[in-house]
């Protein structure tokens, strides 16, 4: 396949190192990210991490979703990752999902929380 082809990847956990300490990241990540620099449009959607996140490594860029089940903290913002406790003030709690458009050669990312 030509390097110039858009290319997009499903994961179930960050290919980079969001935060090893609670299994946020991929323990050979790191090479597939080697595997896709060589590509001019690369997008990766991942999960696991229940909450919306984006980041880019080189021309690789990465996305996730909130949850559709709860909403986890921040990643390093509590000692011990768990749920996050009901917000009553909160009109989506944190949940919602991804949609996923290509337009032309890139992928055009939307976030739709619960309303």
């Amino acid at each position: 396949m030509p390097a110039n082809v858009p290319l997009v990847v499903l994961a179930h956990r960050p290919l980079f190192p969001l935060f090893p300490d609670w299994e946020w990241a991929t323990r050979d990540g790191q090479r597939a990210i080697d595997v896709l620099a060589g590509r001019d449009n690369v997008t990766v959607f991942y999960g696991h991490i229940h909450q919306e996140h984006h980041f880019t490594t080189g021309r690789v860029a990465h996305h996730s979703a909130r949850s559709l089940v709860f909403p986890l903290p921040a990643p390093g913002s509590v000692p011990k990752k768990g749920p996050l406790p009901w917000d009553p003030s909160s009109p989506d709690h944190g949940l919602g999902w991804r949609a996923v458009a290509m337009q032309g050669a890139s992928a055009r990312v939307t976030e739709v929380a619960f309303r």
